[in-house]
């Protein structure tokens, strides 16, 4: 990989791991961020942040 897909897997990395706490602090509270979700339903964030982290992973450990 080079410098720039480094840099992208970087910010990509730390959106789902945002994403990832939103959604589990959004299960039992419901989550707020320029969109409202009610608990339970405040999960959704966190399949997208867990997407992003592992497809991050497995991007990261096919290169190495």
């Amino acid at each position: 990989m080079n410098i720039f897909d480094k840099i992208c897997i970087g910010v990509a990395f730390i959106m789902g791991v945002i994403l990832l706490g939103l959604g589990v602090l959004g299960l039992f509270e419901g989550c707020n961020a320029h969109f409202s979700l009610p608990p339970l339903w405040g999960v959704i964030p966190a399949f997208f942040g867990w997407g992003i982290v592992r497809s991050v992973i497995v991007a990261w450990k096919s290169t190495a």
